[in-house]
């Protein structure tokens, strides 16, 4: 078949229903596995699963969002979070960084607010 009269709109709505559908359809499978196998879920006790799920959720839809919007932007920012675990492990684990890693964890940040004041003037 050829496509005509296909405008972007329609590719876009075409794109997000599948995308919608395949999840359903991944939900609906888990679902019937779970329920076979006999796995009992009790909510309660699943609380740091279900954060969980709900943190990697809205990370998911934060990068969809972001990456619709300026992808060369959004990319390096969203790029930088290992720099972020970083930050975090000397924070919270006390763990030690080399002088290297200082150097460059300083240059990413440096990056991205340049990023952000170039975007900014835009």
């Amino acid at each position: 078949t050829h496509l005509v009269d296909v405008d972007e709109e329609t590719i876009e709505l075409v794109a997000n229903t599948s995308y919608e559908l395949t999840f359903a359809l991944c939900a609906l499978l888990a679902f019937i596995f779970i329920k076979v196998k006999g796995v009992r879920f009790e909510l309660p006790t699943q609380r740091d699963k279900i954060l969980a799920a709900i943190c990697e959720t809205t990370g998911q839809f934060t990068y969809v969002y972001a990456m619709s919007g300026n992808g060369a932007i959004a990319a390096p920012i969203i790029s930088s979070v290992c720099v972020v675990s970083v930050i975090l492990s000397r924070i919270i684990l006390k763990e030690k960084l080399t002088w290297k890693q200082y150097i460059f964890v300083f240059l990413v940040i440096v990056g991205v607010l340049t990023l952000s004041i170039i975007e900014g003037d835009a």
